[in-house]
């Protein structure tokens, strides 16, 4: 297993920045479609995790009320679906996603292009994910 830094952006107005998270990726993967369905894997199993150990009682303090209303939304963080996210369903939509541009991946300094793209993934010592959104108007 080897261990990457993942740079995520965090929505919040009060924690404006980029956070790293580790995350465990096996050392066989060696293109950019298997990198993204590991990846989702471990958001995916992290995820259900938290969903199914959440907490049935929890306050929020002043900050995180405030913090979880410039997002637009104050909730608990409790998701009340009976159902856990599906792993290869949820592969499937980002490997769509990235194919269709909306999300763009860069390792280290470089983007990566297309889902076959050959990667070597002991070189590589962070990923960044960004989501792109449209400013403006209607694509039709």
């Amino acid at each position: 297993m080897i261990n990457l830094n993942v740079n995520v952006k965090s929505v919040s107005n009060r924690q404006n920045r980029i956070k790293t998270v580790i995350i465990p990726y096996d050392e066989n993967i060696d293109d950019v479609r298997g990198l993204i369905e590991a990846t989702v894997r471990f958001c995916v199993d992290g995820y259900n995790e938290r969903r199914e150990n959440s907490e049935l009682l929890k306050t929020l303090s002043g900050i995180e009320i405030e913090d979880k209303a410039s997002q637009g939304k104050v909730s608990f963080g409790v998701n009340y679906g009976e159902k856990n996210a599906d792993p290869v369903k949820a592969a499937k939509d980002a490997l769509e996603a990235f194919s269709d541009g909306i999300v763009v991946i860069f390792a280290d300094e470089e983007k990566l292009e297309h889902p076959d793209d050959k990667i070597e993934i002991k070189k590589i010592q962070s990923l960044t994910f960004i989501k792109l959104t449209m400013l403006a108007g209607r694509m039709w």
